[in-house]
């Protein structure tokens, strides 16, 4: 968790959406930086779990709500950092979610895609990505228009993860 915090900078000020925030391990992360975190999920469940998951001190800073990557209830230029962490595998609509992460950040902004680092074999290939998938996604990323686009391994434990990072063009609506 801290490693993908760190990777995207997350501090005071910041303003960060969660792309499938799931049980929202990740909202906490960023409202314990200072950071004002938006959680969309499609899952009810989901919603209601990461809710509960975070602490009554910070649960000012937080705010989880129904929507998907293809349609973030949010308004243009609302995020300074965007992620999806262990999501991406579940969107429908890769170019479509991508358009809308870059509606919905600032000039400036930061995305991070991360997912498990698959192998060529294996039973959680389809919640992971290949290497070679990587850097297509981080293709796809350039194509969607941002910048900086950067695709990396990082270890997070026994786990090897990918993460694909760019940022929405300073200037640029």
């Amino acid at each position: 968790m801290r490693l993908l915090v760190d990777l995207a900078g997350v501090g005071p000020g910041d303003q960060v959406v969660d792309v499938g925030c799931g049980p929202g391990l990740f909202l906490k992360a960023a409202a314990e930086r200072g950071a004002t975190a938006v959680g969309v999920d499609p899952s009810v469940r989901m919603r209601r779990l990461a809710m509960r998951r975070i602490p009554a001190g910070l649960r000012p800073a937080v705010t989880v709500v129904d929507g998907a990557a293809e349609h973030l209830p949010l308004p243009d230029g609302s995020a300074t950092v965007a992620w999806a962490v262990a999501s991406f595998h579940h969107w429908s609509d890769p170019d479509a979610g991508l358009a809308e992460v870059r509606r919905v950040l600032a000039p400036g902004g930061r995305l991070l895609i991360a997912e498990r680092l698959a192998g060529q074999r294996g039973w959680f290939r389809g919640h992971a990505l290949t290497w070679e998938a990587a850097e297509g996604l981080a293709a796809k990323v350039g194509r969607a228009g941002f910048a900086e686009v950067a695709v990396a391994r990082h270890q997070a434990g026994r786990r090897q993860l990918v993460v694909v990072a760019g940022r929405h063009p300073a200037g640029a609506a």
